[in-house]
């Protein structure tokens, strides 16, 4: 749409207000400001515009400039603006600064709340005084539909485009992928130390010759013009384990996984992003990743992690590699949104992996936009060697994949823990399953509980909530002065002996969506004879194994000539959703 001043939106779409719960005052103040503008539709033939009813309910005493126009003739958009400004509500009366003959209108200056009574008025028109962009709707952070719909860009409330709510506050991200480069501008200040190289296979080009890590980067934190991340104030770290090829071994994974650890309280790293997986198939008890991931999670940093690209079709498949099978931590599937901000016709990609592991535990967790998705690429980078056809416009290529997913709900959980640092990993996992949204169009499952919204998932932090890791806690081993870790021999023994082990800590009640009976964990996933003992040679075979992006290549290559821009249905509808609105973009849409 915006990004070289052309509109390329897709047709608007029908909307509705989703969030019908009215317990907060935002909300009651929009449907009461809806509700006397449609309860006076049939006695009344006003035409208001949209932003200013929003502006009447988010800030009813603010100034606003408008232009009244009367079906008959000036003298009534007169008379209209001497009715409204005599309203009697402590907000003032309003200012008439000049008649607009020619057209049958004024320009006046009213309190925003005053456009409730026009609504009231016979044949009258109000709208913004002011221009509105021919091709754009101001300076968007983000052209793209996928920070709205999910909440993160209602978490940027307070910043600027490009500046931070709080430094101090906001906590570091890990990025274990196949590094950054620096010199792509979204990205050259995002980085809070030099980056890790911890990468043992060549060849491997200083910053990032695969691009791959600098397209997550970008979508988690980046500050390009046009395309800001899910947390463009967040700080990185970024740890480069995979060569040019877009290939690594499990034991460097494995090493990086060890420096967040060495590190995490000296930089404040709270979160970790894994956009890839292994190629070996594995049981998470004996997985050297999953373990290692397990430890981060114990040390009190959140995970999340890709769930893949092997789906066929939109069906349930195996998910069968780490980290993505690990029960403990958060995995992403990837969400196509259609183009809409209407959740109601959103499910998962067709490649997104989905099902169980071969432990038999249900993933992903949750969903995120991650098809036809805009990041930012180096022109030296293998990605744009291996996908020209995918170049959006000069450094920005568009692309697919669950690798794209996570770092949409790695920026939102840095942006929750910065409002909510005391929160434990089991608490942001709760926050993100509880208040997701809903997606009755998907196949239930594939998206998990339901896909990210993070002003809902915000406004549910801080009570107390069920832990979606109950049942697994107890099989968890603390030791004093040792990071803890699960007891895999003692689960196994709990599964072998009571297939149900699950139930006593479980509330289903929470996690299984209303439309399946799915479980969490299922026995009859879960395979015994394999895990009951492995052997050397077993053991040898997973360290051994590798990480391999290019098996995500046909998922990757899916684009979309549109690549699901922000339309003017969908900018105007975000004002009217209490979780969705963007609360720092007044005076964005307009240039007064």
């Amino acid at each position: 749409m915006f990004a070289d001043g052309v509109y390329r939106g897709t047709a608007p779409a029908t909307l509705s207000l989703r969030h019908r719960l009215a317990k907060t005052v935002g909300l009651l103040a929009i449907c009461l400001v809806a509700l006397a503008w449609i309860g006076n539709a049939a006695a009344a033939t006003s035409d208001i515009d949209p932003t200013l009813l929003a502006a009447a309910s988010s800030s009813p005493a603010k100034s606003e400039q408008m232009i009244i126009l009367s079906s008959d003739d000036v003298s009534a958009a007169i008379d209209a603006f001497n009715q409204a400004s005599a309203v009697k509500d402590g907000y003032g009366a309003g200012t008439l600064r000049k008649e607009l003959p020619l057209v049958d209108g004024v320009a006046v200056t009213l309190p925003a709340v005053r456009v409730t009574a026009l609504a009231k008025i016979d044949g009258i028109t109000v709208s913004p005084d002011a221009a509105l962009e021919a091709t754009s709707y101001g300076n968007l952070p983000n052209v793209q539909l996928w920070p709205y719909l999910s909440g993160n860009a209602h978490l940027w409330s307070g910043q600027n485009k490009l500046g931070p709510v709080s430094p101090s506050r906001m906590p570091t991200v890990a990025v274990i992928d196949s590094g950054v480069d620096t010199s792509v501008p979204d990205l050259a200040n995002s980085l809070l130390i030099p980056q890790v190289n911890l990468c043992s296979l060549a060849p491997n080009s200083p910053g990032d010759g695969d691009g791959h890590g600098t397209f997550v980067s970008s979508i988690l934190a980046g500050n390009g013009s046009g395309h800001v991340g899910a947390a463009p104030n967040a700080k990185l770290i970024s740890l480069d384990v995979i060569n040019d090829e877009g290939m690594a071994t499990t034991s460097d994974v494995v090493a990086a996984a060890q420096w967040i650890v060495d590190h995490h309280n000296k930089y404040n790293i709270r979160v970790v992003n894994f956009s890839l997986h292994a190629i070996t198939p594995s049981h998470f008890v004996n997985d050297p990743l999953d373990k290692a991931v397990e430890k981060l999670w114990f040390s009190g940093v959140v995970v999340v992690t890709a769930a893949g690209n092997d789906g066929v079709d939109g069906q349930a498949t195996a998910v069968p590699y780490a980290p993505a099978n690990d029960p403990f931590v958060i995995t992403v599937g990837a969400l196509d949104s259609k183009g809409t901000l209407d959740y109601s016709d959103d499910t998962a990609a067709p490649w997104s992996t989905w099902g169980y592991t071969l432990d038999g535990f249900a993933k992903p967790e949750i969903g995120a936009s991650g098809r036809y998705m805009i990041g930012a690429v180096s022109s030296k980078s293998t990605l744009l060697s291996e996908f020209p056809n995918n170049v959006y416009s000069p450094g920005y290529l568009q692309l697919s994949g669950t690798s794209f997913a996570a770092p949409v709900v790695s920026g939102a959980v840095a942006q929750l823990l910065a409002r909510h640092p005391n929160l434990t990993p089991d608490d942001v996992k709760a926050g993100l399953m509880l208040g997701s949204q809903r997606t009755p169009a998907a196949t239930p499952g594939s998206l998990g509980l339901g896909e990210l919204n993070a002003g809902r998932a915000d406004s549910l932090l801080g009570r107390r909530l069920p832990d979606p890791n109950a049942a697994l806690n107890q099989f968890v081993v603390h030791k004093r002065g040792a990071i803890p870790y699960f007891n895999g021999d003692a689960w196994s023994q709990a599964v072998l002996s009571d297939p149900n082990w699950d139930t006593a800590t479980w509330e289903a009640k929470w996690w299984t969506s209303a439309a399946t009976e799915d479980k969490w964990w299922t026995s009859g996933s879960w395979e015994a004879k394999w895990w009951t003992t492995v052997s050397d040679d077993d053991t040898n075979t997973i360290a051994q194994s590798q990480i391999d992006l290019q098996s995500d290549g046909p998922a990757q290559a899916d684009a979309s000539e549109t690549g699901y821009l922000l339309t003017k249905a969908d900018y105007l509808a975000l004002f009217r959703d209490p979780f969705l609105t963007p609360a720092s973009w007044e005076g964005m849409a307009l240039k007064n």
